[in-house]
């Protein structure tokens, strides 16, 4: 049976996309394994008559345990939204507010559908993704917070303008019912690893934390789905959802954002403590956290002054306040989070393979337990271990 050619790779389909003769067009796979969880990404070189054009494109998952989550929650569906609709709507508020200043959040999308999304592939113009298993330095850092804060600020003022714009976005993948069981399995087997982890290091201080980790076993899904849930608050916006290295692309000191499938309106903390817990060099984290945080809140602000939004501007100390409210999430980030993000592509982790059978090779490097020593006692600090 002859092989079904996909539709992005249809030369005629491509002229429609792009508006312009299309010569050829080659699939290049370029991708390591672990670089991206939830879809699976091509990369196809297009020539035409003027230029040669290097395009992504992500296709939804099509079977295994990520297809069932990704049908049974609307991940693809509604990153198909956020490209179509809503980045382009962020894009404009913040390119008339901020004029010269202006630096767009994401890669433009070319075409959307519901099996897969065409993205103008930015390594062409000098994007690169960074090494997920040295974390980023204070200055890729204060550029992702400045990005983030523009990204934030801009949702609320499309939230003000278009109240039924993040209708969308409400409900986020871990509290969908049917996908609920798989998700559970999966925190179960984090923690079960994260445990026997915490149980083989010999110093007398981790006993203290064990017993905290394993009072909260049993509630960990439930607890993180209540501080990711939207609640009525002044500190709600469009959250990417799935903030780590893999999904920020540089070029000098500037940055956009890919991979928008846990997009949710919620609380701008969920951002930062997934951030600061998986993808930030240790020298920063010990010495540069309250300076980010304090960067996010003063970029925000600036950028929501622009933007002429009608809520009222946050106060650093009420920021500082949500942050720590939402600091199971933190938990989240070094229990289940952090571990995978920063495993190595030679240990053979596969995320899918992890929701169907547990199995998470190479989860726990030298770098995994540096995260582990600095964020338990920080987040006993905040209290989240009390309740």
């Amino acid at each position: 049976m002859a092989e079904v050619t996909p539709p992005w790779l249809d030369v005629k389909m491509l002229e429609l996309w792009l508006r312009k003769p299309v010569q050829q067009c080659v699939k290049k796979d370029a991708f390591n394994k672990g670089d991206n969880h939830m879809g699976d990404l091509h990369r196809i070189l297009v020539k035409t008559k003027d230029e040669d054009i290097s395009l992504i494109v992500k296709c939804r998952t099509e079977e295994g345990p990520t297809a069932e989550i990704q049908n049974e929650s609307n991940m693809f569906r509604k990153e198909q939204e956020l490209y179509k609709t809503t980045l382009p709507k962020m894009d404009q508020l913040l390119r008339n507010a901020l004029s010269s200043e202006f630096q767009s959040l994401a890669p433009k999308c070319y075409y959307s559908c519901k099996c897969f999304l065409v993205l103008e592939d930015l390594s062409v113009m000098g994007y690169k993704m960074d090494d997920r298993q040295k974390g980023l330095d204070l200055e890729k850092c204060l550029s992702l917070i400045q990005t983030l804060a523009r990204f934030h600020a801009s949702s609320i003022k499309l939230h003000e303008l278009e109240p039924k714009s993040m209708q969308e976005f409400s409900k986020h993948v871990f509290s969908e019912t049917n996908s609920e069981k798989k998700w559970n399995n999966w925190f179960k087997a984090m923690m079960k690893l994260f445990i026997d982890e915490l149980e083989s290091w010999p110093e007398e201080q981790w006993s203290y934390y064990l017993k905290k980790i394993r009072k909260l076993e049993p509630n960990l899904l439930r607890r993180v789905e209540e501080t990711i849930r939207t609640y009525d608050s002044d500190f709600n916006v469009l959250i990417h959802g799935d903030l780590w290295v893999n999904n920020i692309l540089y070029r000098g000191d500037t940055c956009r954002l890919v991979d928008f499938q846990f997009v949710k309106f919620t609380s701008f903390a969920i951002d930062l403590h997934l951030f600061l817990t998986s993808s930030v060099k240790m020298e920063v984290r010990l010495q540069h956290t309250d300076n980010l945080i304090q960067e996010y809140h003063r970029t925000l602000c600036k950028t929501m002054t622009a933007l002429r939004c009608e809520r009222k501007l946050p106060t650093l100390q009420e920021l500082y306040e949500e942050y720590h409210r939402k600091a199971m999430y933190g938990v989240f980030g070094v229990i289940c989070a952090a571990p995978l993000m920063v495993s190595g592509p030679s240990c053979g982790f596969d995320f899918r393979e992890a929701l169907t059978t547990g199995k998470m090779p190479g989860a726990y490097g030298d770098y995994s337990r540096q995260i582990i020593k600095w964020g338990l006692p920080l987040l006993d600090q905040m209290g989240v271990f009390e309740n």
